[in-house]
């Protein structure tokens, strides 16, 4: 993501990781551009059965996994919330959210270096398309 695209309104650890290049983590990748995760942001505001909202920053690539940080009140707070929508009806039947983390470090620790292990030890590096997103 081009830094002009980085807002300071973002938590710094969401900056830290965007300022730095560090975007992609096969099999989660973060976003691109800002209205990138809009799609699933809106999915989630629709089918979260606590009715709350996220900015949507990374997506896992095999599934309809998403990370987003929760907003309050307008303001995007450093909480991710890690959560899996149907992309379905507007109703909530079941709750769509996974877990949630402290904030992207605790996310990137927790959750997206451990799938990331578990990739490279069924593809080899080699494999990977470097920079590519799905």
């Amino acid at each position: 993501m081009h830094p002009s695209q980085v807002s300071v309104e973002w938590p710094n650890a969401l900056r830290w990781f965007l300022a730095q290049q560090l975007q992609h983590f096969t099999p989660w990748h973060f976003i691109d551009k800002p209205s990138a995760g809009a799609l699933a942001a809106r999915a989630f505001s629709l089918e979260d059965i606590n009715r709350r909202e996220v900015f949507v920053f990374a997506h896992r690539q095999d599934c309809d996994d998403f990370a987003g940080l929760q907003i309050v009140d307008g303001r995007i707070t450093d909480r991710v919330i890690y959560f899996h929508p149907s992309f379905g009806s507007n109703v909530p039947e079941w709750d769509i959210v996974n877990t949630t983390f402290e904030d992207v470090f605790d996310f990137v620790a927790k959750r997206v270096l451990p799938d990331m292990k578990d990739w490279a030890s069924t593809e080899d590096a080699s494999e990977l398309s470097i920079g590519a997103t799905e």
